[in-house]
């Protein structure tokens, strides 16, 4: 396999910073990235610390490549999901020298560093060459409405592969669910994803009236894949597995992870098309009113 060594680029053109505004990135097309880190600042805010992501973007990060939107999530939820594959893929603060000066660093991983095996680590890095001149590639940040002076960098680690086509890429996909009771049933999870797709987890985030799910059953083609598992039993589990999900029954949790490759396998993600039946019950740690987010990750044609 032939190896194409790394670079830093700074990505300067970044357009509509302001309070309350949409910031677009746009990314020069031709480099496969490997990833992409925001940097997220108040230079007006009255103390030297580093910002909260949240205190900095709180709506959906939007990536945009070609003319689809292939990934989907709050700030906060990528920076949750990245810490479940290891605290050192979580943002990284640094204050500042003085007031305003503070820097919140927030990665996005296309590039799974995590992995064992080296060509499924940089496999999925997101390939650019094959984009037309009328496509893009662009990171839209919403920026909050309570900054003061948002400013908003970023760069980015890429290489030079690009086989001319699309390749594969990690999808992330949003869908809120409306919550009425202590427990919650859906069927169908795959309904309208591309056949081909590969279903590599499901992020169960806690509801907007911070409830969260305490317990799961799972059922697949009529086969049981997790028979009414805890969230501290799932939690034990993928730590077993060398992840590093946060929370617990009783300090709180933030999200219960459904991962089918825990154990490291592609062989293990689940192919839609294969998908003729699934149920996943939920039951929540109290009763809910309101929503609950789950973000799926499949690995995937960015086109489709």
């Amino acid at each position: 396999m032939a190896f194409f060594p790394t670079s830093i680029l700074h990505l300067r053109d970044i357009q509509g910073v302001g309070v309350g505004a949409t910031a677009i990135i746009n990314c020069p097309k031709g480099p496969r990235y490997r990833r992409i880190i925001l940097e997220l600042q108040d230079s007006g805010f009255g103390s030297t610390a580093a910002p909260a992501v949240s205190a900095i973007t709180n709506t959906d990060i939007k990536v945009v490549l070609g003319s689809k939107v292939i990934r989907r999530a709050l700030g906060t939820q990528i920076d949750l999901i990245n810490t479940t594959n290891g605290a050192q893929y979580a943002s990284y603060g640094v204050a500042g020298a003085a007031n305003g000066g503070g820097i919140t660093y927030l990665p996005i991983f296309f590039e799974e560093p995590w992995r064992k095996r080296a060509d499924f680590q940089n496999g999925l890095a997101l390939e650019t060459g094959w984009l037309g001149g009328n496509d893009v590639f662009q990171i839209q940040v919403p920026i909050q409405g309570t900054t003061t002076t948002p400013v908003l960098n970023a760069y980015a680690i890429v290489d030079g592969f690009s086989s001319g086509n699309p390749n594969p890429i990690m999808k992330w996909v949003p869908n809120d669910v409306n919550t009425a009771a202590a427990t919650l049933s859906l069927n169908n999870l795959f309904q309208g994803a591309p056949a081909t797709d590969l279903v590599e987890s499901m992020a169960l985030l806690n509801t907007s009236d911070a409830k969260f799910v305490s317990k799961a059953r799972l059922i697949m083609n009529n086969t049981v894949i997790l028979d009414d598992v805890t969230f501290d039993e799932q939690t034990v589990m993928l730590k077993n597995a060398d992840m590093n999900p946060t929370g617990s029954s009783v300090a709180g949790a933030n999200a219960y992870h459904i991962v089918f490759d825990h154990d490291d396998l592609f062989e293990s993600l689940r192919l839609v098309k294969s998908v003729t039946q699934s149920e996943l019950d939920l039951t929540f740690s109290a009763a809910s009113a309101g929503t609950m987010r789950m973000i799926t990750q499949r690995l995937g044609d960015p086109t489709q």
